[in-house]
């Protein structure tokens, strides 16, 4: 039975209670006189690390930046071999905090498949490597596991995998292993690592208008698997237009980023930090472990607003319906990505790979089986065609 997010608060939000640590050994904050700081740490699961509360994922362009991140006390940051040159901008300052800051590194989803060799995945991990400016990553994690368009278990079952894991274990080149996901087929795949013990760290989508994970971060919890939280501000990175938040933007995001916190499902949450303004803006509410009754008004607006427009991370419930199998979930984030990240050429790059008969130009005079299917009532294929017309390039 899913939960509504009222219901999945309260029954959750009770285990904040207590939790607060005091900084880890080596914590990093306050190392700058005024700057907002993370005032809180915990465990990460059985690694033995205690991390904030807060972390930090991509979007950074500057190496001040990633600097200022690392001094205001985040001592975790979210990358992956795709992410464009993301990579080497950590590489420039890594070495500064190597011993201070825990870095969770993605294999490039197309890598793993059924067949791929132990050989190919350690030759890419020395690839990261290199572009980090270090010797070893502390976690690396197979990246969009649960995504059909990458295949379907049998990628994540593939023995060379652990076998690779445990080499570079041996060799020193990575401390811990887990997998992320904000696929169709999370919940599954996820569930299946942990039962059989293959991951160490889950990093899964989840935000407060997801519904049906809280099961699976349960187990994880009760097994010492660490959890965090990505796609944590749902479509609310950008001003969005509504009049109900006029002068309010501000303080509705970090409700976003209170219900996170307050849920306590999580060791640590992922958001991107592109710039100085919204590091202060998140760190502002490090710490919280309940939400405000301003808070849950602003949560209120924020859902009544984009409900019926943001397709959520793991949701499953349009997968299969279109018959000219079109990756719905795939462009809706790519639109996503182009209208509310600010990121409009990544996003059109992104749907360029998309092949022409699969993009959503399908979609012009279908009967939308997937607006039938979507429980939250999403017009999807206006979105979709929408999102084509925004994210075409000129193709050959």
């Amino acid at each position: 039975m899913e939960l509504s997010r009222r219901q999945f608060f309260h029954t959750t939000t009770a285990l904040a209670a207590g939790t607060t640590i005091p900084p880890a050994a080596g914590d990093l904050s306050g190392e700058q006189a005024g700057a907002p700081k993370i005032k809180r740490y915990k465990p990460l699961g059985k690694t033995g690390w205690k991390v904030g509360d807060i972390s930090a994922g991509s979007g950074q362009s500057d190496p001040s930046i990633l600097n200022h991140i690392f001094e205001c006390g985040i001592n975790l940051i979210d990358t992956g071999y795709q992410y464009t040159g993301h990579e080497e901008l950590i590489g420039k300052v890594l070495p500064k905090w190597r011993e201070k800051v825990f870095v969770v590194d993605k294999w490039d989803p197309p890598l793993l498949t059924p067949t791929v060799t132990k050989s190919a995945l350690l030759e890419a991990l020395d690839v990261s490597l290199k572009r980090l400016n270090t010797t070893y990553i502390d976690c690396m994690m197979l990246h969009s596991i649960g995504h059909p368009r990458y295949g379907g278990i049998e990628r994540i079952q593939n023995p060379a995998i652990y076998e690779a894991w445990d080499e570079a274990k041996t060799l020193g080149k990575i401390r811990f292993t887990g997998a992320s996901s904000h696929s169709v087929n999370l919940i599954r795949e996820i569930e299946w690592g942990i039962d059989n013990n293959r991951f160490e760290v889950i990093l899964v989508g989840a935000n407060f208008l997801t519904q049906g994970l809280e099961p699976l971060l349960k187990k994880a919890r009760a097994r010492g698997v660490a959890t965090i939280a990505m796609k944590t501000m749902t479509i609310y990175q950008s001003r969005l237009n509504i009049r109900a938040l006029q002068n309010q933007n501000t303080n509705a995001r970090q409700a976003v980023i209170k219900w996170i916190l307050a849920s306590d499902l999580f060791d640590t949450m992922v958001v991107r930090m592109p710039n100085f303004d919204q590091v202060a803006e998140y760190l502002a509410v490090s710490g919280s472990t309940s939400l405000t009754p301003r808070d849950e008004e602003y949560l209120d607006v924020l859902e009544s607003a984009i409900s019926t427009k943001y397709c959520r991370p793991g949701c499953d419930s349009c997968y299969g319906s279109c018959p000219r199998e079109v990756p719905i979930w795939d462009i809706l984030r790519y639109k996503m990505y182009y209208e509310n990240y600010g990121d409009q050429k990544y996003a059109m790059e992104r749907y360029q790979r998309i092949p022409e008969p699969n993009t959503a130009a399908a979609c012009a005079g279908c009967s939308a089986p997937c607006s039938t299917a979507c429980r939250y009532h999403i017009p999807v294929r206006e979105r979709l065609l929408e999102a084509h017309s925004q994210l075409t390039f000129a193709r050959p």
